[in-house]
């Protein structure tokens, strides 16, 4: 995120933005009870969830701690094997140069890591490195490598911006994946074994089109199957977002090299929980844009992602993998084996 202190912007959502802008609470699926598991049994590996341990305790937004992703787990009787930190630009250095700051958090999230290597919780680490600095950036990977204790598996460099409230506070640069430089810092990472992901909304989809072209040998993950909106000018139309995503679904789809993580579904669409939310609710909102992307991708390149606790506001964990055990019941176990925990296997070397 550029143009603004993170540490204040990401709030109590933990996506890049002050929770205050948007038009639900942090803790609404608390409205909710959590759902008993359905098919308990089912290996499942969480491509994508987020830590927040703020060092300032006047710090805005809610602290989330590995701890409280372990009792979330606990309680929601998922069989989770294995899951993947997404950098959140919370737990930096400070002080320290700009571009070696979060090296703080994949640190803190390294030795979260190593200390649970039996319950594979944060084997996987996605962190935060500015890919357009091409001077010294091999020499920061290894660094980043090394403060990871082993579980560095990718960056995340975001461009998710909007022009309408409650959205319009978010300020990345949606130019960044065309820049030249950020485009070899891809590359970079392709030699060295590790994707990039990036956070966007589904209008800006194209650009990552454009980003897996240009640089074909790096893995490349969509996350939140690019985030289709319902809010703002979207609100209440989500047809007219669907008609707008699914296009831009095939094109990125024609990409190889390119994955989709399925999830972050809820508040960005301006769904929020309430007493009546079920798994069952979940699954007959969702099934559309989870199908769609199944079909486009095939199992091989798709994985299911909490966005915990991000997702917060939209379910309960336990309801989210329910939700995703519903909508693939008539898929293959080599199909439901793909989507719930080998492809994220695969693409993260878990």
């Amino acid at each position: 995120m550029s143009g603004i202190n993170r540490r204040a912007a990401l709030g109590t959502l933990g996506l890049g933005f002050a929770a205050s802008a948007l038009p639900f609470p942090a803790r609404a699926a608390e409205t909710s009870g959590e759902d008993p598991a359905l098919e308990p049994e089912l290996e499942i590996v969480d491509p994508h969830f987020h830590l927040r341990d703020f060092s300032d305790p006047e710090a805005p937004g809610e602290r989330y701690l590995a701890q409280d992703f372990t009792d979330d787990i606990a309680r929601s009787g998922h069989r989770i094997t294995g899951s993947v930190f997404i950098e959140c630009g919370i737990m930096y250095d400070t002080p320290g140069k700009d571009a070696e700051r979060s090296l703080g958090e994949t640190r803190y999230v390294g030795e979260i890591a190593e200390a649970h290597s039996a319950t594979g919780l944060a084997a996987g680490i996605v962190a935060k490195v500015d890919l357009t600095r091409p001077e010294g950036l091999e020499t920061l990977l290894a660094r980043h490598e090394e403060a990871a204790k082993g579980h560095l598996r990718g960056v995340r460099n975001s461009i998710a911006t909007a022009p309408f409230p409650p959205l319009s506070g978010i300020r990345n640069d949606p130019k960044l994946l065309q820049d030249a430089a950020l485009r070899e810092g891809v590359t970079l990472l392709g030699r060295k074994g590790l994707v990039f992901e990036s956070w966007l909304f589904h209008p800006q989809m194209d650009e990552l089109v454009a980003l897996a072209k240009a640089c074909p040998d790096t893995t490349i993950v969509l996350e939140h199957l690019g985030c289709p909106l319902g809010l703002g000018p979207y609100a209440g139309k989500l047809d007219t977002t669907f008609a707008e995503w699914r296009p831009a679904m095939a094109r990125l789809a024609q990409c190889p090299n390119v994955v989709a993580k399925i999830g972050g579904l809820g508040p960005f669409m301006g769904q929020m929980a309430t007493p009546e939310t079920t798994s069952v609710s979940l699954a007959r909102d969702w099934k559309p844009w989870i199908e769609t992307a199944i079909e486009l991708f095939g199992p091989q390149r798709c994985m299911f992602e909490s966005n915990w606790p991000a997702n917060r506001p939209a379910s309960t964990y336990g309801q989210i993998w329910n939700a995703f055990k519903l909508v693939t019941r008539g898929l293959s176990q080599s199909e439901r084996a793909a989507l719930f925990s080998s492809t994220a296997r695969s693409i993260y070397r878990i």
